[in-house]
């Protein structure tokens, strides 16, 4: 009798089943390496969107105008009779244009006149928004409390005033300086 030895069912079972794992995984490689790609694709888009992006740019000009706005405006609302030098000194810092030049015409006697009042107001700008910016230019409008004390009424209580500012920025520079400074009237209708 002739017996025929058969290959095992296994082992052609094993050759069938090796391709398919082996395309399985080829196929996961590449779709791990496409999304790699995407992904890198799609963070060099948004950096370069990021980077070419006016509207980012127009964001930091706007906040740095309201930035030295306040500051500015702040500056210009404080003085205390006991330091008018460095006052005006500050004042005349935070200036430009005819402002400014106004600000350095003040005289000795109506540096006098500042010292021998005895008052010391601090401004507090609680409210600000950029109406207009351009390149170099931009004007805010500030709601800004002004608390002035009276030294030569120690006991009294400090006077709150509250106005509203328009105030005209140039960049000088690379700084934003007040180039006017105008209190806006309130209409009631």
């Amino acid at each position: 009798m002739i017996t025929e030895q058969l290959e095992p069912a296994v082992e052609e079972t094993e050759m069938v089943e090796k391709p398919p794992e082996r395309a399985q995984r080829s196929r996961v490689r590449l779709a791990a390496l496409v999304a790699t790609a995407l992904v890198m694709c799609a963070g060099l888009f948004a950096w370069w969107h990021t980077a070419n992006d006016g509207t980012l740019a127009l964001a930091e000009t706007r906040s740095a105008v309201l930035v030295a706005a306040n500051q500015h405006i702040e500056t210009l609302n404080s003085l205390d009779y006991r330091k008018v030098e460095p006052g005006l000194k500050s004042w005349s810092a935070a200036t430009t244009g005819t402002l400014h030049d106004q600000l350095g015409n003040i005289g000795a006697e109506d540096r006098t006149l500042l010292a021998d009042q005895k008052k010391i107001s601090a401004g507090t700008v609680v409210d600000s928004a950029v109406i207009a910016l351009d390149g170099t230019s931009a004007t805010v409008l500030a709601s800004v409390e002004i608390t002035v004390k009276d030294a030569a009424k120690p006991d009294a209580e400090p006077t709150l005033k509250r106005n509203r500012f328009s105030a005209d920025l140039l960049k000088v520079g690379g700084e934003w300086k007040l180039e006017s400074l105008q209190q806006v009237a309130v209409n009631l209708s």
